[in-house]
């Protein structure tokens, strides 16, 4: 044979096993066009070996409207986990016969957990797969955390939180497995382009819906309106509003317990949080708190409105009025919580302006002596004045700070009308009160307490309202400082061609990390893998760690590729330091549009989750944009993943500087 005839053999050869390659992967079903909303996950399982069509009349089918067996499922499941048929010597089941392509991966099936036996030794492999098994094959096939999720409120009204499959269906639902819906109808049996649909989500992310929020799904503290504890023992908290029987009650509690309130019904049930889902409660067993934890059921004083005034559902004049109060009448005060009064109207915790009242001063403790702007006043230890209330004026003079700093640490204060207290404690006796921008000393911190002294008084401020700032040696050494790398496990977050967003930000935020560890920062990482901490679990993770400062990172994504460019965000909705997350936001922000030459989308507000439910000092950073060319290629440079971490050390240097 010639060379010239050989080498066209063999290219013919090699064409007809490409072909014979090409034709495999694009295996096309008659009953399944392209329009098939299964389509893409059907073809996906074919190539991957899971599923097979049946042939007649000389064409392939898929059958994708027939229900979808126990037996085929059992298979499907089984090779989509790359596990193998069991090869035993007596079959488990009378209905399953020995030797046979089915029993091979029956038997498998059940010994990994996926599958049980229906009843009396069968197995039922020609029974239709219904729905809340087809949630608890998923869930344990795939290894999805149910602990995680089992707790977490779901949207389907026809599953409830005693229902046996009810984690499985949770777990499913939080993974992108299944969509939102009103009902579940967990006795339906599954179609085979269902569960198709719901094998190729559980095995790639490419085919997973977009995951439910579990920040947002479960009860957000921050949008709280009130806090109650339990005055009972063995109160019941129910998953509706009624007592007509006991098939509602998630859990029994006893005096003493607290809950988050959302929501006051006209019936008397309180709509609260209980271990992370909403729940309810019966308001006679019931008694209110303040913000500081105080149960309001003691008048300390009574004042007068100066004319005609308001009283707010929070302490900020931006929220709802829950009631008008006319000049000259009467306040009852249960405490006082910096320029507000808490009060009671029909019941619930308000608060009113401390300025728009009057005969206030007069029944504090102790009144204090006048004070000389440009001297600061020294009190005997035990005879320390409360100051009189921050009444917003322009005029008023600005604090002296203290004379000599005796300790290496001073804490300024970040919001107005802060206490000084007695104790480690939000309901200790206050010592006095400091304005913001007030400079104190501060001798030791411990957990989200600080030890302070300022003017002759030693006491204790939340160092929540603090930016502790080092008077030696780096500015980061000893600070608590959380970043939060966004997404991780099996929220990839967005993803472009080979970038993914949740590798992207751990690799910048471990940079970040090693830099602010060399000079001494505790850094605390919500995530330090690749793993899915829930929204809510981040925020507990901060006030846990009782971090100063809380930076999440993300990358951005756009339908249109020619959005680009960093922004970064911080949250304003009851937000006592929102003067902190803007000068955090911007240093941060402008460092990277500086460094790495990043078109600036400037500093916004917005409110994500992680950065309204964090009191201390929040940011979210949106690197750059991974669906933009340009941004794509310096977020997954080595080079400038190098910057954006510097910018970022840089910026947090420069708030704690500045």
């Amino acid at each position: 044979m010639s060379l010239r005839n050989l080498v066209m053999s063999v290219t013919i050869i090699f064409m007809a096993m490409f072909q014979l390659n090409t034709a495999y992967a694009s295996t096309s079903f008659a009953d399944v066009p392209s329009s098939n909303g299964a389509y893409n996950e059907i073809n996906y399982l074919v190539n991957a070996g899971v599923i097979k069509g049946y042939t007649e009349n000389g064409k392939t089918l898929y059958k994708p409207n027939a229900h979808v067996t126990r037996g085929q499922a059992a298979k499907m499941v089984v090779v989509a986990t790359n596990n193998k048929p069991l090869t035993v010597k007596n079959s488990s089941f009378s209905d399953v016969t020995l030797g046979t392509e089915l029993s091979g991966y029956v038997e498998s099936a059940v010994e990994l957990g996926f599958f049980s036996e229906q009843s009396n030794g069968k197995f039922a492999p020609n029974t239709p797969l219904t729905r809340e098994e087809m949630s608890k094959v998923l869930a344990i096939a795939f290894k999805l955390n149910t602990a995680q999720t089992e707790k977490l409120e779901i949207p389907f009204k026809d599953i409830k939180l005693t229902y046996g499959y009810y984690p499985y269906i949770a777990a499913i639902y939080f993974n992108g497995i299944t969509v939102e819906a009103d009902k579940y109808n967990p006795k339906n049996s599954v179609t085979r382009a269902q569960f198709a649909s719901f094998i190729a989500r559980a095995s790639s992310d490419k085919y997973r819906l977009p995951l439910p929020v579990q920040g947002v799904n479960v009860p957000d503290i921050s949008t709280a309106i009130a806090s109650v504890k339990a005055n009972v023992n063995n109160l019941n908290v129910r998953t509706s509003a009624s007592s007509s029987n006991a098939s509602n009650i998630l859990a029994k509690v006893n005096t003493g317990a607290s809950f988050a309130v959302f929501e006051i019904q006209k019936d008397g049930w309180l709509k609260v949080s209980h271990e992370g889902r909403y729940a309810y409660v019966y308001k006679g067993y019931v008694d209110f708190m303040d913000e500081t934890g105080k149960q309001l059921n003691k008048v300390q004083k009574h004042v007068y409105a100066t004319g005609n005034i308001q009283a707010y559902e929070k302490r900020d004049v931006s929220s709802n009025s829950v009631s008008s109060i006319a000049a000259k009448e009467k306040i009852a005060v249960y405490n006082t919580i910096g320029n507000w009064y808490v009060t009671l109207v029909n019941g619930l915790p308000a608060y009113v302006r401390v300025s728009q009242t009057e005969d206030a001063l007069q029944t504090e403790p102790v009144t204090p002596p006048a004070v000389e702007p440009e001297k600061p006043v020294v009190e005997e230890e035990n005879n320390v004045p409360n100051p009189p209330a921050d009444n917003g004026s322009e005029n008023e003079q600005p604090v002296t700070p203290p004379q000599e700093l005796l300790t290496n640490t001073v804490g300024k204060a970040t919001v107005d009308a802060l206490q000084i207290r007695e104790s480690a404690s939000g309901s200790s006796r206050s010592l006095g009160q400091i304005k913001r921008g007030t400079l104190v000393e501060v001798h030791s911190v411990s957990g989200s307490w600080a030890k302070v002294a300022y003017n002759g008084i030693n006491g204790y401020i939340n160092k929540t309202y603090l930016q502790l700032l080092n008077q030696k040696g780096p500015a980061v050494k000893d600070r608590i400082i959380v970043l939060d790398p966004g997404h991780g496990g099996k929220d990839p977050g967005a993803v472009k061609k080979d970038a993914r967003e949740k590798e992207i930000v751990l690799k910048v935020a471990n940079l970040v990390k090693q830099k602010l560890e060399k000079d001494g920062a505790k850094v605390k990482m919500t995530r330090s893998g690749d793993t899915y901490p829930s929204l809510e679990d981040r925020v507990r993770y901060a006030k846990n760690e009782n971090g100063e400062i809380f930076i999440s990172l993300h990358a951005n994504a756009a339908a249109k590729e020619s959005a680009n460019g960093t922004e970064t965000f911080y949250s304003v909705t009851s937000n006592a330091n929102e003067k902190e997350d803007l000068a955090l936001a911007t240093a941060i922000n402008n460092e990277i549009v500086k460094n790495a030459k990043m078109y600036n989308r400037g500093v916004k507000r917005a409110d994500y989750v992680v950065i309204k439910g964090n009191v201390m000092p929040a940011v979210l950073v949106e690197l750059g944009f991974i669906t933009n060319n340009e941004d794509r290629s310096k977020l997954v440079s080595d080079e400038y993943v190098e910057i954006f971490a510097q910018s970022i050390y840089n910026g947090i240097v420069q708030y704690y500087t500045k």
